[in-house]
């Protein structure tokens, strides 16, 4: 007598564990990761610390759109960097495309930014080589995102 339990339903689930997201992805977009997760923060407390510091940088009397528009960068940016990541280090379906746009919005935004500083004569060398130094750190982690995007979308890690 053989133990043949066959059944119909056996080809609408898979033979083997399926992939982890977490094991598609390289290492360097690990480090990547844990990396932007600890530069959005110690970002915000910088900015937090600069303000108990001085508190007439952000000037809460007079609100004009200079001043709103660094408060809102002092918490966009950082979020913007901060979200994705964590969506990633969580596995989730639609962190690699969140962290593709939150990439494109930030390498535009320091391309612009050196645009600005350059155009308006302000050739502020600090300005210049953080711009430099962010672009040569972002590009690689972008073409590291376009890589794992489709294995990634099609792992099993949680929805």
């Amino acid at each position: 007598m053989t133990n043949n339990t066959s059944s119909i339903f056996e080809k609408d689930f898979p033979e083997g564990p399926g992939v982890r997201r977490w094991h598609l992805i390289p290492l360097a977009l690990k480090i990547y990761a844990y990396l932007y997760l600890a530069l959005s923060a110690f970002s915000v407390l910088s900015s937090y610390m600069v303000y108990r510091a001085h508190p007439g940088v952000y000037d809460w009397k007079e609100l004009n759109t200079v001043t709103l528009f660094s408060i809102a960068s002092v918490i966009f940016f950082p979020l913007l960097r901060f979200l994705p990541n964590l969506l990633i280090v969580l596995e989730k379906k639609y962190a690699i495309i969140l962290a593709l746009a939150a990439t494109a919005i930030s390498i535009l935004a320091w391309c612009y930014t050196a645009y600005i500083t350059v155009s308006y004569g302000g050739m502020n060398l600090v300005v210049v080589v953080t711009n430099i130094f962010w672009l040569i750190l972002e590009i690689p982690y972008l073409v590291m995102l376009i890589n794992v995007r489709k294995e990634w979308e099609k792992g099993s890690g949680r929805p």
